[in-house]
């Protein structure tokens, strides 16, 4: 009985890992329009909702691209969009100039070459959804589906497998023992810290001028997680599923505001803010 329980279970292992295991040609055409994805296992873990209630969490096996969504997968999405004349989308999901604080700086700034690999931003909710379907629609639109993560499967991702570390590389420490940063975020300085009412508090300015160095890095950069996952802490924070939040901080954040649990609300776009998407089949939505 035992010998056929561990059976059992291995066969609903293989199969699961099967499950979320692209073809060569799909895997190709992915990386051509997206980049590589990584496999993530299913967890069950307690969490705790908006309300301080704790819940059992249940997730099933799933791929998440290995790095943030670049400006050179969006803009390619944006084209196409215009080819086919779907104007009213394109409206909804073009980059937000307007919003960029550091626009002038951005595309000009010595790291930011014209075409890099570096992680899309100031796009809203509707448009990286809108990014989602349209992917969905290149690859096929019969087998896998591409969405942003829930905040369950964005964490879980995040955490490595290490389901209690602060940070995605495991240690509490934001830099190396060199004293190099492992995640691209705002090091302040002595000059941040001022005394008020008798007590040290920080006071960080964001004005975008005075921070003109701190720029974005390319969206596959520094170490990557257990999970092969590049800049799941800082670098741009991450929208999820839920409207309105994203996590993991950004380049402008200090290193307490890029903790996996980090949250960032917003309501408009942001160059703080990216995404990243995930993949599942469909016949296990």
């Amino acid at each position: 009985m035992k010998k056929l329980t561990l059976t059992i279970l291995l066969v609903a292992a293989v199969a699961a890992a099967w499950a979320q295991k692209p073809d060569k040609k799909t895997a190709k055409l992915e990386k051509q329009l997206v980049g590589t994805f990584v496999e993530i296992p299913g967890a069950r873990f307690l969490t705790r909702n908006a309300k301080g209630d704790t819940m059992r969490v249940a997730l099933a096996p799933f791929r998440m691209l290995e790095t943030e969504v670049t400006n050179a997968s969006y803009n390619l999405f944006l084209d196409d969009l215009k080819a086919q004349g779907r104007m009213a989308d394109y409206e909804k999901a073009k980059i937000d100039t307007a919003r960029a604080i550091l626009v002038t700086h951005y595309g000009t700034h010595p790291a930011f070459p014209p075409l890099p690999p570096y992680p899309v931003s100031c796009i809203s909710h509707d448009g990286a959804m809108l990014f989602c379907r349209w992917l969905t629609e290149k690859m096929g639109g019969n087998e896998w589906e591409y969405t942003l993560p829930t905040t369950d499967q964005w964490k879980h991702a995040a955490h490595g497998g290490l389901i209690y570390n602060t940070y995605p590389m495991g240690c509490p420490y934001l830099t190396n023992r060199n004293g190099e940063p492992l995640y691209n975020f705002l090091r302040l300085g002595e000059e941040s810290i001022t005394k008020q009412d008798g007590k040290y508090v920080v006071v960080i300015n964001y004005d975008p001028f005075h921070y003109i160095d701190n720029l974005p890095d390319p969206a596959k950069s520094r170490h990557p997680n257990n999970y092969g996952l590049y800049n799941m802490s800082g670098n741009v924070a991450e929208m999820v599923y839920e409207r309105g939040v994203a996590f993991g901080g950004s380049y402008l954040d200090p290193g307490y505001d890029i903790r996996i649990d980090s949250e960032k609300p917003y309501d408009s776009p942001s160059p703080l803010i990216g995404f990243r998407v995930i993949a599942v089949r469909k016949k296990q939505l």
